[in-house]
């Protein structure tokens, strides 16, 4: 029983890993029962779209309305790099999103130093970017996060975090994930 169970395990595990390691995967994130965005991560990435679970899994949730859905993804090379996209939660704006985006200090980054958002657009979607540097769990990391409006008033965060000068070791890999960015259907 055990060993079927183990191989039961490890064939899922190869069908949720295989994809992302097999070329670049183009991921849609859904919200509300509708396609939203999509993005493109490039292959050797590690993509995970069952944060939620996986956190309950490993008793890291600690729950909370309304219940975020990340999609998670890193290079599959080991390096520190971490980045999340998620819908923000009772955000409307992107001025309500860069609102959000502050409250997460303290609960993620302590000794934020942060550039001023900068108004942009980013696969013909509207967008607010920053970047900085802070401490994660004590130590040092960059971050970069933007916050999109695929369809109107609903925002999206997209945050990157790194070692510092992970960015700059992966720049083409980045540049090509948020250049992949695009409302779901275009």
């Amino acid at each position: 029983m055990k060993k079927t169970l183990e191989t039961v395990t490890l064939a899922l595990l190869s069908l949720l890993i295989l994809p992302a390691l097999s070329g670049a995967e183009t991921m849609t994130y859904d919200h509300d029962g509708e396609p939203l965005l999509a993005m493109t991560f490039p292959a050797g990435w590690l993509v995970d779209t069952n944060y939620v679970e996986d956190a309950k899994a490993a008793g890291t949730y600690k729950g909370g309305e309304p219940e975020i859905r990340i999609v998670e993804a890193m290079p599959e090379d080991g390096t520190r790099l971490w980045i999340g996209t998620w819908v923000a939660p009772r955000t409307s704006t992107l001025e309500k999103g860069l609102e959000y985006a502050a409250s997460l200090d303290g609960s993620l980054f302590t000794d934020v130093e942060a550039t001023e958002p900068e108004a942009t657009e980013i696969g013909g979607m509207a967008a607010r970017t920053f970047h900085g540097t802070a401490k994660r769990q004590e130590e040092d990391v960059e971050f970069a996060m933007a916050l999109l409006e695929p369809r109107d008033g609903v925002i999206v965060a997209v945050l990157y975090v790194g070692e510092p000068e992970t960015w700059t070791k992966h720049e083409a890999e980045l540049t090509a994930i948020v250049e992949s960015l695009r409302p779901a259907g275009d």
